[in-house]
């Protein structure tokens, strides 16, 4: 950060100065704070006794006093964050206080305040290298959350394949995922460093969304990690018990949850269904034949709307909807059908996919999420921390945290 981020910064008739330094008479020299911005103003004044006198005057932008008090409270809250201990949340609060809410909403929204106080605090320390070693340690403030509160739930390996496991969540979220009847789940690989292989997070319901409660570092995935997870959660939280789950096509989970809660209803991801088949498609080289005016557009127009219909016709409905593309069948469309019918659609028994699962229509009259997007989209957000990685493809462990910290501090606003 540079340094003159550091210096103090006066309010004047609109504009805001930056000390630049002390002259020989004991007087300030102040520059205006755009210099170094595309704006370029190269107003400069000085400051006697605390009074500022204009010796060039500004050019190139209006006087606007939001603005000013917004930097300043900015500023503020950086220097407050280096020097104390306080939480983002009463920094910000006691800025608000301080400064009004005027200058506070220019100042920018509260994720991005709680990012500028995480990285004015975001130093290399014990704690960080220690978490960054080839053989992670969790320790000291990697241990908790923004609010100085526990954020590690366990770490401890799974006892049927020694691999080893890191669960994060915060009091408040584990108190939404007891009372939430739904959870949905879904794993990302771009952001795990080894010895994990993938960021494992499960959601719940909050009012009319859905927000993020657990994250899980895995360094495998089959079924009994994912149990074994799932067993060290619950008794952590010992009243959580979902009536409904919603995932991704991955196998793996969707049976550990059905063994970790009995009477739980499955749900597949609607996304991850359409695109699954749509991979399937892309395959066998037809893709380029189900866009606009092309002979299968039909066809995959009317099976995307296949899960919106009644579960128990989906055999029936399929085949109506396979009549649609042009008769007799291409051999890639042959193989299409053969690949639907015996892992979605049937006749065959013990269906890897049965329609009940992926279908759409009761989720949609219960007001449950169709779709995993949520979850989604809360791995996207985590992209930030690639930005921040100064070119490096996965983030470190301790910048990893800082996010996932940083996003369960959002959730309890």
């Amino acid at each position: 950060m540079p340094k003159r981020n550091f210096k103090p910064i006066y309010s004047h008739n609109g504009f805001a100065m930056r000390h630049v330094n002390y002259q020989s008479n004991g007087s300030e020299w102040l520059h205006c704070t755009e210099r170094k911005s595309i704006i370029n103003c190269l107003a400069t004044a000085r400051r006697t006794n605390g009074v500022i006198t204009m010796v060039s005057e500004h050019s190139g932008h209006d006087p606007d006093d939001g603005i000013v008090a917004a930097k300043i409270l900015r500023k503020e809250i950086k220097e407050s964050a280096e020097t104390t201990d306080m939480t983002p949340r009463d920094l910000i609060h006691k800025a608000r206080v301080d400064h009004g809410v005027r200058a506070t909403v220019i100042a920018g929204s509260t994720s991005s305040l709680v990012r500028m106080v995480h990285r004015a605090r975001d130093e290399k320390c014990v704690d960080t290298d220690a978490v960054d070693a080839p053989v992670p340690v969790f320790q000291g403030k990697m241990l908790l959350d923004d609010e100085k509160q526990q954020f590690l739930l366990f770490d401890e390996h799974c006892p049927a394949n020694n691999r080893r496991h890191v669960a994060f969540g915060s009091r408040l979220g584990l108190e939404v995922l007891e009372k939430s009847d739904t959870i949905l789940t879904d794993g990302t690989f771009s952001v795990a460093q080894p010895p994990f292989g993938q960021l494992w997070s499960i959601h719940a319901e909050f009012g009319d969304s859905t927000v993020p409660v657990v994250h899980v570092l895995m360094s495998s995935r089959q079924i009994v990690d994912y149990t074994f997870v799932l067993n060290k959660l619950k008794l952590i939280a010992p009243r959580w018990n979902p009536s409904d789950y919603l995932g991704d096509l991955e196998i793996g989970q969707a049976r550990a949850i059905s063994d970790a809660f009995s009477n739980i209803r499955q749900n597949f991801c609607y996304f991850h269904l359409i695109q699954s088949w749509y991979r399937k498609i892309k395959t066998l080289k037809i893709d380029d034949l189900t866009v606009h005016g092309k002979s299968l557009y039909e066809f995959w127009s009317l099976l995307k709307c296949l899960p919106f219909g009644d579960p128990n016709k989906a055999e029936t409905d399929f085949n109506e909807i396979l009549s649609k593309a042009p008769q007799p069948l291409s051999a890639e469309m042959q193989e299409f059908e053969k690949y639907m019918r015996g892992f979605y659609i049937g006749p065959r028994r013990n269906l890897k996919f049965p329609p009940e699962k992926w279908n759409v229509q009761d989720r949609t009259l219960r007001g449950i999420p169709r779709t995993t997007n949520a979850v989604e989209s809360l791995h996207r957000n985590l992209e930030h921390c690639v930005r921040d990685t100064r070119g490096r493809s996965t983030p470190l462990l301790s910048e990893l945290l800082r996010c996932l910290r940083q996003e369960a501090s959002v959730t309890g606003q």
